[in-house]
């Protein structure tokens, strides 16, 4: 069969060869829309694409590696955060020779033993009961977006925790100490003082021991932009006592916020600085343009492929952990 090129997706996707090469790259100073990235990753996927076959790695020919999602196939589309991850997994499975099959929500987990080894995308989203199924799997297993080594599990993950504190020093240091959270929860029953989500967590440690942590400034979404707009034009109205900073959980809650703040009459950043997480295309095209926090998505996911092969090639060798640098681009919706 003949191996799809950057041609062929270029024409199926309704763009030029170029920009096929500059988004698959993840070319960071390449202006697109989400929408044409979204095309390009789809022609990608349906053609099978792959750059390169290394010789290197032609033992693991014909192997078989699982890539467990914790959403569904349109879900995962309406965030490129995730599908730019698994992107970056299998791009780098098919280089190393192994096939891959996709394992979205629902899917049957009692027949995983028979991949040569899973990688799992996200963290808070599993149950108890999965994370047990996948600790006792006689294969490998890897986790990617979250940290969980401590469970025995090869793990590779941003620096969120350094990126928090950058986020809340930078609004201290200038003049922005009503500080609050626009924080994501994917449960209608969350409780707001214990969301799973490791960048509130990271918040509320940090700004809880700089004495500054308020509850009441605790604002929850559900990660989307309607989710962010609703979720401010209810709460914010009823604050007798208002933060005049907001950490946003991604850029997408991010854009429904300043939506709803313009319906409000409420300026960023004069009157609230906001800064998101993900770093995506929209985020420089907001108005204001976002502060956001630069996640490598893309190289996450290839990292964690080649520590499935590490693990595949030395199953003796002992789990460990890889941490990826975040970087903090500062626009026009904070005070900078």
């Amino acid at each position: 069969m003949k191996m799809a090129t950057i041609r062929d997706l270029a024409k199926r996707a309704g763009v030029s060869p170029a920009t096929v090469s500059r988004i698959l790259n993840y070319d960071s100073t390449l202006s697109v829309s989400d929408e044409t990235r979204k095309r390009v990753f789809q022609a990608a996927e349906d053609l099978n694409y792959s750059k390169h076959l290394s010789k290197k790695y032609q033992r693991f020919s014909g192997k078989t590696a699982a890539i467990v999602l914790w959403c569904d196939p349109e879900e995962e589309l309406n965030d490129l955060y995730y599908y730019s991850i698994r992107l970056g997994i299998t791009e780098r499975l098919t280089e190393l020779g192994l096939k891959h099959e996709l394992l979205y929500a629902g899917a049957n987990w009692e027949e995983l033993d028979k991949y040569a080894g899973v990688i799992v995308i996200g963290s808070d989203q599993y149950s108890a009961g999965q994370l047990s199924i996948l600790r006792h799997l006689p294969v490998p297993v890897v986790f990617v977006d979250s940290n969980h080594l401590q469970d025995g599990f090869p793990s590779v993950y941003s620096d969120f925790r350094s990126a928090v504190e950058e986020i809340v020093d930078h609004f201290i240091q200038t003049g922005r100490t009503k500080i609050g959270m626009l924080a994501g929860d994917l449960s209608d029953h969350y409780d707001k003082e214990n969301l799973p989500d490791f960048r509130f967590r990271n918040f509320k440690r940090y700004v809880q021991a700089k004495e500054l942590y308020q509850p009441d400034w605790i604002i929850v979404g559900a990660f989307t932009s309607e989710s962010g707009y609703e979720a401010i034009k209810l709460a914010w109205p009823e604050l007798a006592e208002k933060p005049n900073c907001l950490l946003v959980a991604n850029d997408a809650m991010a854009i429904g916020a300043l939506k709803a703040f313009r319906e409000l009459h409420v300026r960023v950043p004069e009157d609230v600085s906001m800064i998101s997480f993900n770093d995506t295309t929209v985020a420089q095209f907001a108005n204001p343009a976002l502060s956001s926090v630069k996640v490598e998505t893309n190289e996450m996911g290839k990292r964690a492929a080649e520590v499935l092969l590490n693990r595949l090639e030395q199953p003796d060798r002992l789990p460990y952990a890889l941490q990826l640098l975040t970087k903090l681009k500062l626009r026009q919706s904070s005070i900078n």
